[in-house]
């Protein structure tokens, strides 16, 4: 792309998924929105839609999606050499305590059940490439506070890191969440953007803990760090790349103005919220879930969250066995951990690209039936980390539970998108990603616990997230069958009119 050159871009919400309705506002909406990345309707149908073509005709979804993949590869570093860092301090000092690991994990989670509410009223207030930009550069600072942990040889002040870089974590989701229904207008390039974006997210879960295994005996610990603040400059570079406004209080103001021909609503200027009405934009994203039939589905990430969750921490204790003592071999640990975040992140790659044959944006019933099948893996996956002991099997049937955990988070996110109105989208994911963190904050929690408190292997919490996952599926099928599909249409063709 030319420096300076500006590429048409699509300035709306989403284009609506139900096109029978014969409203003027809906026609407008359509007409004046849907504005093609590249300038021009794709000369392809949208059912012939393919990964490649959606990645060569829309030049601002490549941006995006580099910029997913540097920062998210980056994140993961710091994490694996967050965990190596509390395991060196604690085997210096002759203990170890999968508790410590577990406070980790919950740092991480909790910051998104706080702000991530907050982050969706930002969202749908104001322009989201700008804020993401701005919270990627805040993120670069953030992560020299780890360094400074490193080097203090303090776990308190990990922790502080840590919580300041998930903070900024939560406000970013949100919109990065909300952005992409805006540079991917078209319903079933929508959903292949989405599983896009999970692929990039899973396998620079897998590429990142790796590298980060590795880099840690290679060049040490201080330097994963410094390398994740590098990418989160480069993630800012890639985002300022895309071109366009996505703001969408000005897309939506602007349909009213063409639909009523309001002249003061024509010239819309970007204004900045008082928290007050930030608070009371929030309560109305709440209220707005709770009026909705489909309302349920924000439940779907907590639920598997609650089986998921003690993954990271059972991973460390998978990749400490056979250690034998109490010092541990940190670069043959660091390694093991590598393998199975890898493993994971495999899994996590091939489970939305299996399923996505079944499942058709227009049925709604597929998408419901590909989480079902999501809390099955996880279930078979967590049976088999209870049945077998080799290294190699943990890996195959952690990443079968990988495959089931990020089937769930796609498919979920999916029915929230096809659902949820186009000025609520941001709300409704960060109420969505908060109640994930939150159930998956306390799945850590307990995981540590039950192992240094309770004296339970990491085999025997397995076998308890496996009969979690049994009680789910159990519940969501029922759920599924007695909550009526055509009401929950219903519901989705009027929330794409307002």
């Amino acid at each position: 792309m030319v420096a300076g050159a500006k590429t048409p871009q699509n300035n709306s919400e989403d284009v609506p998924l139900y096109t029978q309705s014969s409203s003027p506002l809906h026609v407008t909406y359509d007409a004046i929105n849907h504005i093609y990345p590249n300038g021009k309707q794709s000369s392809k149908a949208n059912n012939s839609v393919t990964y490649w073509g959606l990645l060569s005709e829309n030049i601002n979804f490549r941006w995006f999606l580099l910029s997913y993949l540097v920062t998210t590869a980056g994140e993961w570093l710091s994490y694996v050499a967050s965990i190596a860092t509390i395991e060196q301090i604690q085997s210096s000092n002759g203990s170890i305590s999968r508790t410590s690991i577990s406070i980790l994990v919950i740092i991480r989670l909790l910051p998104s059940s706080l702000f991530a509410p907050i982050g969706g009223t930002l969202a749908d207030s104001y322009d989201r490439r700008k804020i993401m930009i701005i919270l990627e550069l805040t993120g670069a600072l953030v992560i020299w506070v780890y360094v400074l942990s490193y080097y203090l040889e303090s776990i308190a002040a990990l922790y502080s890191a840590t919580l300041l870089q998930m903070t900024v974590a939560a406000l970013y989701y949100p919109c990065h969440s909300a952005i992409v229904p805006m540079i991917v207008p078209e319903e079933d390039s929508l959903e292949k953007a989405m599983i896009l974006v999970s692929l990039i997210e899973t396998s620079m879960q897998a590429v990142g803990s790796s590298i980060g295994g590795l880099l840690i005996g290679i060049v040490g610990i201080q330097y994963c760090f410094m390398i994740d603040s590098l990418t989160s400059l480069v993630g800012a570079l890639l985002i300022w790349k895309i071109s366009g406004e996505y703001n969408p209080v000005k897309a939506n103001e602007a349909t009213v103005a063409m639909n009523e021909k309001a002249e003061s609503s024509t010239e819309v200027e970007e204004s900045w919220y008082s928290l007050p009405q930030l608070a009371k934009m929030t309560k109305e994203g709440i209220s707005y879930l709770v009026s909705q039939s489909w309302g349920a589905f924000v439940l779907l990430k907590f639920f598997a969250a609650l089986i998921y969750g003690a993954g990271d921490v059972l991973n460390v204790s998978f990749s400490e066995q056979g250690e034998g003592s109490s010092k541990i071999n940190l670069d043959s640990s660091s390694q093991r951990l590598g393998i199975l975040f890898a493993f994971v992140g495999v899994g996590c790659v091939l489970g939305p690209i299996i399923i996505e044959p079944c499942t058709h944006m227009d049925k709604i019933s597929s998408l419901e039936r590909a989480c079902l099948i999501s809390y099955f893996l996880m279930a078979l996956g967590c049976y088999g980390l209870w049945q077998f002991d080799e290294f190699i099997l943990i890996c195959i049937f952690s990443a079968v539970r990988s495959a089931g955990s990020n089937i769930v988070w796609v498919y979920s996110s999916l029915l929230l998108r096809k659902l949820s109105s186009a000025s609520m989208k941001g709300r409704v994911f960060g109420v969505d990603y908060a109640l994930a963190m939150l159930s998956e904050s306390a799945s850590a929690l307990l995981a540590g616990v039950l192992q240094d408190d309770a004296g339970l292997s990491a085999a025997q919490v397995s076998l308890i997230m496996a009969i979690v996952a049994l009680v789910t599926l159990v519940m969501w099928g029922v759920y599924f069958s007695r909550v009526s599909i055509a009401e929950r249409s219903i519901t989705t063709e009027r929330s794409n009119i307002i």
